[in-house]
């Protein structure tokens, strides 16, 4: 196991990441699972479906799973029906993978809506798996920059047909916090308040700035806050 690791694998800091492979054809799982634990130092599991798969991340040493979700026997319906699905608002807290994808989907945009945070295509080549895996275990974002540019103009746009958006001055600094990827005890240290503040701020300005979960948060605040000389492809696939 774990045969062809660089120094660079054995020295990762997310090499403790629980990393589950979910899809309906063992074959696939397997042949997914043999490279993962050829090339990278994860811990891997597999799964059937999502609910399959328990929702208590307890007992993971990061705190989070990562679930990569083998979509080679599922149509762009069958994804748009598993997002708005029980289980997947149950895991969407997780590091969400699509693997496999179809680019003819053109799924990408409303799937960021839900919390995917990367994707890996039917015709990529074999080594962006494992870089792709690296990428998002290290908490960036794998995708390409056009794709997160046109969903920018979505999340613009939203904003523009919306009244709500005044935000205050700490409300701005949260998210100046938030956008450089600080969990919630960071963000209060850093501004000088307590968590319950902090979530308090946050519900606040899931209204305002209508996201409908943290993820859409970051980017927003990457987009909007983040100060213009930030190179935000950095955190992008080329």
């Amino acid at each position: 196991m774990n045969r062809t690791l660089t120094s660079k694998c054995a020295a990762c800091p997310y090499r403790g990441r629980h990393i589950y492979v979910v899809g309906t054809l063992r074959f696939g799982r397997e042949m997914i699972i043999d490279y993962i634990d050829t090339y990278t130092a994860a811990k891997w599991f597999q799964a059937e479906n999502l609910e399959a798969i328990t929702v208590s991340n307890q007992g993971d040493p990061l705190g989070k799973k990562m679930i990569l979700i083998d979509t080679h026997s599922l149509t762009r319906d069958n994804l748009m029906h598993m997002f708005i699905s029980k289980a997947w608002n149950d895991h969407a807290h997780n590091l969400m993978v699509l693997i496999n994808l179809q680019r003819e989907f053109e799924i990408e945009r409303v799937a960021l809506k839900y919390g995917v945070r990367g994707f890996l295509y039917s015709d990529d080549r074999i080594d962006n798996l494992a870089n792709g895996i690296c990428t998002i275990n290290s908490g960036v974002l794998w995708i390409s920059w056009q794709i997160l540019s046109k969903f920018m103009q979505d999340i613009d746009e939203e904003l523009q047909e919306s009244d709500q958006l005044s935000l205050s001055e700490d409300e701005i600094e949260l998210l100046r916090v938030l956008a450089i990827g600080a969990a919630n005890d960071v963000i209060a240290k850093q501004m000088g308040i307590c968590s319950h503040i902090v979530k308090n701020h946050l519900q606040s300005i899931y209204q305002k700035i209508t996201a409908d979960n943290r993820h859409q948060l970051l980017l927003w605040g990457q987009k909007n806050l983040l100060p213009k000389s930030k190179d935000l492809s950095a955190h992008v696939r080329n």
